[in-house]
This record gives C-alpha cells, sequence and structure tokens, in this order.
C-alpha cells in the first residue's frame, strides 16, 4: 500500500502546549501552608493529602469530569467541600465553610499564575508551520476559559483551526470532535499526527481513528500504562519534536 505523507498536525492545549494542571498534591500543600492559621489546627499535609484523594475521586467521575471541563473553580470548591467532610467523619479539626471555598479559589488563582508555555512550545509550532503542516488546536473546557488562555499566551496566529469543546459541543475523545477538526483542515485521518499528553483523551481515540500519534510524557507518568500499540513516539519534550514528524511519513495504511 502507499505511504500517506503527513499533512497535517493536530495538538492539545493543557499539559502539552500549556503547563497547566500536573502535579495537583504539591498545589494543594502550597495553598494548605499558605493558609495553615485558617485551617481550625488541621495540619498542612493532612489537608492537602485529602484534598489531593477528593480531586482525584472527582475526576474519575466521568461525569464530574464533564461538569469540572465546564467550570474549573466550581469543580475545585466541590473537592474541597468533599475533603474536609472526609476529614471531618474520620475526626479531624476542619475549617469554616468560608475557609473551604477560600482554600479552593486560591487553588484556582495559584493554577493560573502558575500556568506557562511549555518549554519548547512555541518553536515546535514555529517548526510545523515552516514545515508547511496544516495545524489545529482541540482542547476540552469551556470557550469562554480556553479562548483566554489562547490569547493569554498568543497561540492562535500558529492555528489553521481551533476547535473548542465548549463553543461546538463535542470533544474529546469522541471521534466526532477529531473529525470535525480533519473536516476543518479539509484532510483525512491517515495524513494526520495528533500530539497530545493523554493516553484516554489523545492517543487511544485517534489511533482508532487511523492517525499517526505523539505522546507527550515529561514526567513518564503514563509508562506504566503505555501499550506497544498507542503511540508512534514518546517523547519527554517538545524541543526537537518537529524533527521526528519527517519518520512518521514511511507508515502505511
Amino acid at each position: 500500500m502507499r505511504p500517506r505523507p503527513l499533512s497535517a498536525v493536530v495538538i492539545d492545549l493543557d499539559d502539552t502546549l500549556l503547563s497547566a494542571y500536573r502535579r495537583p498534591d504539591l498545589a494543594w500543600r502550597s495553598v494548605c501552608l499558605m493558609m495553615q492559621a485558617e485551617l481550625g489546627g488541621l495540619a498542612p499535609d493532612i489537608a492537602a493529602q485529602a484534598l489531593t484523594r477528593a480531586g482525584q475521586a472527582f475526576w474519575r467521575d466521568p461525569r464530574c469530569h464533564e461538569l469540572g471541563r465546564a467550570d474549573p473553580r466550581h469543580a475545585r470548591r466541590l473537592i474541597a467541600t468533599a475533603a474536609f467532610e472526609t476529614l471531618l467523619r474520620e475526626g479531624h479539626p476542619a475549617p469554616a465553610c468560608e475557609t473551604v471555598s477560600s482554600l479552593a479559589d486560591a487553588f484556582s488563582r495559584r493554577r493560573d499564575e502558575e500556568m506557562r508555555l511549555e518549554a519548547g512550545a512555541e518553536a515546535l509550532l514555529l517548526d510545523l508551520r515552516d514545515a508547511g503542516y496544516r495545524l489545529a488546536l482541540l482542547t476540552n473546557g469551556a470557550g469562554p476559559l480556553q479562548r483566554a488562555k489562547i490569547e493569554r499566551f498568543g497561540l492562535e496566529p500558529y492555528f489553521d483551526h481551533i476547535q473548542i469543546e465548549g463553543e461546538v459541543g463535542v470533544g474529546k475523545p469522541f471521534p466526532d470532535a477529531f473529525r470535525r477538526a480533519f473536516a476543518a483542515l479539509a484532510v483525512e485521518a491517515p495524513e494526520v499526527c495528533v500530539i497530545g499528553d493523554s493516553l484516554e483523551w489523545d492517543i487511544r481515540p485517534a489511533k482508532a481513528l487511523g492517525c499517526r500519534t505523539v505522546l507527550y510524557d515529561p514526567e513518564r507518568a503514563l509508562e506504566a500504562e503505555l501499550r506497544r500499540s498507542d503511540a508512534d513516539v514518546v517523547v519527554r519534550t517538545l524541543t526537537g519534536l518537529a524533527r521526528c514528524l519527517p519518520a512518521l511519513h514511511t507508515q502505511r495504511e
């Protein structure tokens, strides 16, 4: 069969181009230490561990995940409430309700303040444009929230198509989200390389459609879950990633 050369790249936003939501445990601990005097005698480390566990449980639930993508600030308040309710049942002291909300909001502010472009992200986009690839940004989340990130970091000029779950009504990992992006670029799946940080949301659904895939796993967090059939390439850094793509051109249908 004839090779299908790559002509387009579809890229994820959060924790791929932007460092946004990794290591919530460290962020919760930092906020708990900052607000230690308001925790009602509860040790900051105990509070941070409970908040991290509550967050993991929240984001594992598909319905909660959907609600949280639409309104992360509200999601963090729900997470904080659940964490301190659990601690109270276990016999720990608990802060006032107002403190719980304030702590969750402080976490949201910290996440926003610490958000940044991943090292090598801008160079990657420039390299891909220079190489002639059509580019799409495919991201889940609420329209205003994701648009604000795109504007803040000046990403819009790099892309031929920007697709946000909250604006179009469908997001990853659903096939229609990917197909909509492919149609906007006037390409078919075998001509596309999808770059993302999630096996569940980016890599496996794209692979199922016939795309080439690049998994961005800077902290080696997904090594235990990774199957040989998942990603064509796994990278720890975005620097020089564009040079990996020509090797994928030789893959066959």
